[in-house]
């Protein structure tokens, strides 16, 4: 079954899940930031996936681009969506199924992956144990996935709890609201060697050099691949992350998001 796996990623983790499922199911993994300002295109697979972080128990927005700007010479046999978050979901993937559905496309298969925290501007990191300890049950997780895709299992994973309902629709809107005011709240210190690593890593090239120093536009996402991959750890988003560590994927090379 020919495979093509969009991923977005700003530490990793969501790149890690869509290699590692490319690997085993023979298949393609393609980083969307290069659909984000590219014309229509058209992709020819039986099997489509999509593999992104879960932001405010919601998807990032940006792959709403993704889903208008990709077509298919034929429909795919099979679309399956895997989330990966920090500590739930909520309704994450029911409400990106809803989006893939009006732009025609039957979702499959649904599910999440936990992986280790990286939302640094509110949580706090996973100690280096707890880190190892969600990678080894991950790896364990995508050899699920993988065998549930190659057998097209039919499988949306769903979560309907009250508190899922509130999460998803209440604090995902005022995070995604609050997005357009986040430029305000990243800083980079005197320590900043100009590397422009921040620059090269953002997904959605929101961040241009000014005078030698990052500066930030009004389309984050919130990904903190600026913050989490600056080799001096010289940027912060508010006071709150100057004493916290970094967090990236293990698994991942910096020139692999670049």
């Amino acid at each position: 079954m020919n495979t093509t796996i969009f991923y977005y990623s700003g530490t990793g983790n969501s790149l890690s899940v869509a290699k590692n499922l490319a690997n085993k199911l023979d298949g393609q993994y393609v980083n969307i930031s290069k659909y984000l300002n590219a014309n229509t295109q058209v992709i020819t697979s039986d099997a489509v996936g999509f593999v992104f972080p879960c932001y405010a128990y919601s998807y990032p927005k940006v792959l709403n681009t993704l889903i208008k700007k990709i077509k298919f010479s034929s429909m795919p046999r099979y679309v399956f969506a895997i989330i990966t978050y920090g500590s739930t979901f909520g309704r994450t993937g029911i409400k990106f199924i809803k989006q893939l559905k009006k732009n025609g496309f039957k979702t499959d298969y649904m599910t999440g992956i936990l992986m280790p925290e990286n939302y640094i501007a509110i949580f706090r990191p996973d100690s280096a144990s707890v880190i190892d300890t969600k990678l080894a049950n991950a790896k364990v997780r995508i050899e699920q996935i993988s065998d549930d895709i190659k057998n097209q299992v039919q499988y949306i994973e769903r979560h309907s709890k009250p508190l899922d309902y509130i999460k998803t629709s209440i604090v995902s809107t005022i995070f995604n609201g609050f997005l357009h005011f986040s430029h305000i709240f990243f800083k980079a210190k005197k320590s900043c060697s100009s590397c422009e690593i921040c620059v090269k890593v953002c997904p959605v090239d929101n961040i241009v050099m000014k005078n030698g120093k990052p500066k930030w536009g009004r389309h984050c996402t919130q990904c903190m691949a600026c913050l989490n991959w600056c080799p001096k750890k010289c940027i912060d988003y508010t006071p709150i992350t100057k004493k916290r560590s970094r967090y990236t994927n293990p698994d991942i090379e910096l020139k692999e998001l670049i």
